[in-house]
C-alpha cells in the first residue's frame, strides 16, 4: 500500500521533484543554488532541500529579490 505524500507533509525535497514542483529546469535550480538564494545540503550522493529552504526561497521570488 502506498502513500501519498502531499506538498505540506515533505521535510526535504529531491532536485527533480523541487523543480517540477515550483515549474524550474535543473540550470536555473543550480544557478540558484550557485548564487547563494536557494540552500540545498546533501545527504550522501544525493542534493536535498529542507521544505523551509524552499518556502523561503518561494518567498524571496515573489517579493521581486
Amino acid at each position: 500500500m502506498s502513500q501519498t505524500i502531499t506538498n505540506t507533509d515533505r521535510i526535504n525535497w529531491r532536485v527533480n521533484d523541487f523543480c517540477n514542483a515550483h515549474g524550474i529546469g535543473r540550470t536555473t535550480f543550480y544557478k540558484e543554488v550557485e548564487s547563494g538564494d536557494l540552500k540545498v545540503f546533501k545527504l550522501g550522493g544525493r542534493t536535498l532541500i529542507t521544505d523551509e529552504a524552499a518556502k523561503e526561497w518561494q518567498a524571496r521570488k515573489l517579493a521581486g529579490s
